[in-house]
This record gives C-alpha cells, structure tokens and sequence, in this order.
C-alpha cells in the first residue's frame, strides 16, 4: 500500500510539473509580464498556443530597438539584419494591431530605438492614452504636419540626427498634458535655434554638444525656454552661441553646464558673459543650484577681464542649496559667488581635477551666509594639499552657524586623515557647533548606494 500511495504521489508531481501554469493566469498578468519584453519578442510568444496568438496585441508598451549597429563592419550580414528589421517594422506597421491599438489609445509608452533612416506612420503620432514617448536614432520628421497626444507626459528626444525646431514645436504643441522633456542633439551644425515653449512642462533637460568647427557667421545657434511651469531644469550646452529662460518664477532647481566655445562661437567672450550674467539673473528664484567648472570658468574670465557684466550677477533670493565643480585654479572666486547666496544653508563644492597648483588666498570681506545661514558644508574630494586646508580653515573660523563639515579624501590619503582632522579641529572656528567629519571615497560611495537601495525598496513597499 505504501508503494502504490508513493507512486500516486510521485505521478501527481510529474503532472503538475508539466501543467502550463503560466498561462493558467489571467490576461491582465500575463500582459503585465509581457510588457518587459522587447515588442519583438512579445510577438514571437503568439506561436507558443492558442491562448498565446492574440495576447501581445493587448500590451500598452511597445519598444523597437533594431539590433543592427553591431554589425556594421560585416556589410553583408549588416544589410541582412537590417532588410530583416525593416520587414518587421514593415508587418508591425500595417497590422491591424497597429491601427486599432494605437489610435483607438490602448498604447501607453512607444520606444523607438533606430540606427538607420526611418519615417514612423502617420497614425502612431496620435495615441489618446500615450503617456511616454522615447525616440533614438535615424527617426525623420520631414513632413511631420501634426500630433495628438493628449495623454503625454514625459518625451525624450535622444541623439535625434534629423531632428529639426519644427519638429519639436510640432511635438510640444500636440502635448498639452507635457510635464518632463528630454532633449539631447549632436552638433546642432543645421539647427539654428530651438525654442521650447510649453505651458505644462514640470521638468525640463537639455544636452546640446559643440562639433568643435567654426560656425557659419551668416547666424547664430540660439536657445529659447519658455516654461513658465517649469520646476526643474539640466541644462548641458557647448553649442548655442545665445541662451535665454523666459517667465522662471516656478523653477526650484537648476543643474547647468556650459561655457565660450574659443575659435567655434561668433559672438565676443564678453557678450557671451554678459549673456551668461542675464541668464543667471532669469533664474535666480532658484532653491536648489548646481554650477559646472565651465560656469565658473566664464565668470572667472568676465571677473579677470574686468567686465561689466561680473558687477551685476543677481542675488539668488531663495537659493538654500548650491553646488560647485570647481578645479584649484578657480577656487578664489568661490567667495564671490557665496556673496550672491544670502540665504545659503548648503553648500556643497567638488573638485574637478587634481590639485597641484593650489593659491587660496582668503579675501578681505566675508559673504553675509557665512555669517548668518549656511550651516552645512561638504568638501569632495580633498587632495591634501595646503591651500586645500587653508581655504577649509577660512570657511570654519567664518561660518558662525556652521554646524557640520563633511570632507570626503581618496582611500590612499587616509595616513593624512589624522593631522588633517587634528589641523582643522584645533583652528578659530566661529561655531563652536560644528563637528567635523572625514568620509574615504570607498565608504562614501557605499552609504550613497546604501541610501539609494533603501529608497527604492520604501518606494516599493508603499507601491
């Protein structure tokens, strides 16, 4: 009896283990599970069953990535990989899921990811539900006449090589719901200007990079934000020759990189500081801001220069948070731009290159934050070099609210941890609050991770 009831147990295990579970769940599921496939690889599940054959056609994501550009040194097997895409895209295209699923506005996110020229169909540019649209690649937009994306609410626009300002208000226009805008452009040798005009973008980010060859004098590249709702903006730009953020009273934080391209620009080093001043001045409600070391390398020039332009930087009125990327050469600017933060709370300065030719050279005045707000300062990364400790010692002995200063060092400085800690703590210091901490790269990097993996799980558990 035990044997017979063993044998019944062990043919009850085989048949479960061969029943379909997978596609005992419901569509719902399954869609959901389908949907972190490629779109090429959803289709190819139709032919697993019955069940299958229709199921992918109800997934809201629909991502196309050719895999092609690996093979561009094999011009055979290149062109058949690509003959073969173009035939996918070509039955995708004119299936009847195409035209009942994306107009009627079952498609959630579109994600195009194409190495070679390709014009979309028309009726993809008109998705009620569409909330995400990411385009990469050799998409063309020529006669891109109209949109309708009501739904929209993030759009990316990445390496576009046939992107044109046309193409982007069109885009704009036809998104009214728009709240985060991703734009990057190579060269931008054939786009005189681009203009971002939204009234519903939230989040805005921008990376236009210089072809390093000297422009056509015949006109200027310009660049023309108007977002009067926007909230936060990147902004990494070695191309536009003329920058101007109009109706910024909603930006909280800024994130900006961008610098005088010598020989590629047509305008002047001096108006382009004068542009670059204006521009600081359109966003100075900022709370939050971050400055590149070729932002600093622009008013360092304007200040050596004696510019005019340098005396009228704005105060930055509600700015409790900046950050600074900053190599040694510049650092003795650092006070000018603090006297622009009079209600600075944190600041946080990184230093770009290594430190070999330090000067700090402690000015006569005092910026107002130190003596009244800013009570957090973190230094990344210290190099342990003289000026180093002196410019740290200035902001200790002056910074009478001061209550922590955080100096991250590479781990194979850590023997000067001890007489650069013992140095720092037996300085004049103005508050007698301030506890000094000193963090090696390595752990701060893990706390950091740290931080980021706890987060997400607390964002998942309250999903």
């Amino acid at each position: 009896m035990e044997e017979t009831a063993s044998g019944d147990n062990c043919q009850n295990l085989c048949e479960k283990a061969n029943e379909d579970v997978i596609s005992e769940l419901r569509d719902d599921i399954l869609c959901y599970m389908l949907s972190f496939l490629p779109t090429k690889s959803a289709v190819a599940t139709s032919i697993l069953s019955t069940r299958w054959r229709n199921l992918w056609k109800s997934v809201t994501i629909l991502d196309i990535y050719d895999d092609i550009s690996g093979y561009h040194k094999n011009p055979f097997t290149y062109k058949e990989r690509k003959m073969n895409f173009v035939n996918f895209m070509d039955r995708l295209f004119h299936s009847s899921w195409i035209s009942s699923s994306a107009i009627m506005g079952n498609v959630e996110e579109l994600i195009f990811y194409i190495n070679f020229p390709v014009r979309l169909p028309e009726n993809l540019y008109c998705c009620e539900k569409l909330v995400t649209l990411k385009l990469h690649g050799h998409i063309r937009f020529d006669n891109l006449q109209s949109v309708c994306f009501p739904s929209l609410k993030a759009l990316h626009l990445e390496h576009l090589r046939m992107l044109n300002n046309t193409a982007i208000e069109v885009l704009l226009s036809g998104s009214p719901a728009l709240e985060e805008l991703e734009l990057e452009m190579e060269g931008r040798d054939s786009r005189r200007s681009v203009h971002v005009c939204s009234l519903s973008l939230k989040r805005l980010i921008i990376g236009f990079v210089c072809i390093f060859v000297p422009y056509d004098h015949s006109y200027r590249k310009k660049l023309t934000i108007d977002t009067p709702n926007l909230e936060f903006l990147k902004l990494v730009d070695f191309a536009s020759e003329e920058l101007s953020m109009q109706r910024a009273d909603s930006l909280l934080q800024a994130d900006l990189c961008f610098c005088y391209q010598t020989g590629v620009f047509n305008v002047g080093i001096e108006e382009y500081a004068n542009m670059v001043v204006q521009f600081y001045r359109q966003i100075c409600g900022v709370k939050t801001l971050s400055l590149s070391n070729c932002n600093i390398r622009t008013l360092l020039g304007a200040a050596v220069s004696k510019f005019p332009c340098f005396g009228n930087l704005p105060t930055f009125r509600n700015l409790i948070h900046l950050e600074v990327r900053v190599s040694d050469d510049y650092v003795w600017i650092l006070p000018e731009i603090l006297q622009c933060c009079s209600d600075l709370e944190v600041f946080v300065l990184l230093l770009d290159e290594d430190a070999y030719g330090w000067n700090w050279c402690a000015p006569h005045s005092v910026p107002q934050c130190l003596s009244s707000c800013l009570q957090v300062i973190e230094y990344k990364v210290f190099q342990g070099e003289s000026g180093e400790t002196e410019m740290l010692e200035y902001f200790l002995s002056n910074a009478l609210v001061l209550k922590k200063m955080t100096i991250t060092h590479p781990d194979d400085l850590e023997t000067l941890e001890v007489d650069v800690l013992k140095r720092l703590s037996t300085c004049p210091k103005g508050s007698d609050a301030c506890q000094i901490v000193l963090i090696p790269e390595h752990k701060r990097s893990f706390e950091v991770a740290s931080m980021r993996r706890a987060s997400f799980f607390s964002e998942s558990f309250n999903y």
